[in-house]
């Protein structure tokens, strides 16, 4: 059966009222017979408690430079508050799910990366190897995955933050999933003036990026989107949650909502 892959992040989960927005469609897309895998940051979440502890953190090209501590605040956070409350918010409308982190059953295993430019980015990995058995285990028994950002060192089993997009693209790899939707607070992809992009392809792609157009965190996404293409993702879609049930739309009716890539 097909799966899908949707990854929710920025203040999407944060934001009450246009979290349970989503979260109500994602319940109807289950209940319609869709194979639904989510994946979740938790990026704010992180900055809070770390500003409480007055654990320094700063970002290089998009991407938390994590050191120890901030890799514990990050495995706290997602693995902990964000899953744990995403499956209570499904429950509520009676939407069984298990939020798990890469390295539960060995499915999503990492290796240290650096920034483009050489960069030491600390506790930040790379997913390099994965397998769906549990994830498919509990798709078969109708439990809906929420996966957090995090995965196990390949080499040395230390718990590694992932780029949130990265992740999902992995995932989206991992389990041989046919649709990949990111939902943002922000929409679909801008150009240089600030419109809306509604298609791309590698080359745009990597011309936005090379030419800065593509700046903050729209730079790792638009990598994961590279990434999740060279997987043979068939679809990737990036879309914005505050838009009327795009999920819904772009999903069950084809419509074009955001920014399509392929």
């Amino acid at each position: 059966m097909k799966r899908t892959v949707i990854k929710l992040g920025g203040s999407i989960l944060i934001d009450a009222g246009v979290r349970q927005k989503v979260i109500a469609q994602i319940s109807e897309l289950k209940r319609a017979g869709e194979n639904l895998i989510l994946v979740h940051g938790g990026g704010k979440q992180i900055a809070a408690l770390l500003g409480q502890l007055k654990i320094e953190s700063h970002f290089h090209d998009g991407l938390r430079v994590t050191d120890k501590a901030a890799r514990d605040v990050a495995q706290m956070v997602l693995a902990g508050q964000v899953g744990k409350d995403l499956v209570a918010e499904l429950a509520r409308l009676e939407i069984p799910a298990a939020s798990i982190a890469g390295g539960d059953g060995l499915s999503f295993l990492a290796e240290k990366m650096s920034a483009e430019d050489g960069t030491e980015l600390g506790f930040v990995g790379r997913i390099v190897r994965s397998d769906d058995r549990l994830i498919a285990a509990l798709l078969q028994t109708g439990i809906l995955p929420v996966v957090a950002c995090l995965a196990l060192g390949l080499h040395d089993a230390e718990y590694y933050n992932i780029n949130g997009d990265q992740m999902a693209a992995a995932v989206a790899a991992g389990c041989h999933a046919d649709t990949l939707v990111f939902v943002t607070d922000v929409g679909g992809v801008r150009d240089a003036d600030g419109k809306q992009i509604n298609a791309l392809d590698r080359e745009a792609i990597n011309e936005l990026l090379a030419s800065g157009v593509a700046s903050g965190g729209m730079r790792p996404k638009l990598r994961a989107c590279l990434e999740a293409l060279e997987a043979d993702v068939k679809r990737i879609l990036i879309i914005g949650a505050a838009e009327e049930n795009s999920l819904l739309r772009s999903l069950q009716l084809g419509e074009a909502v955001g920014t399509r890539i392929s």
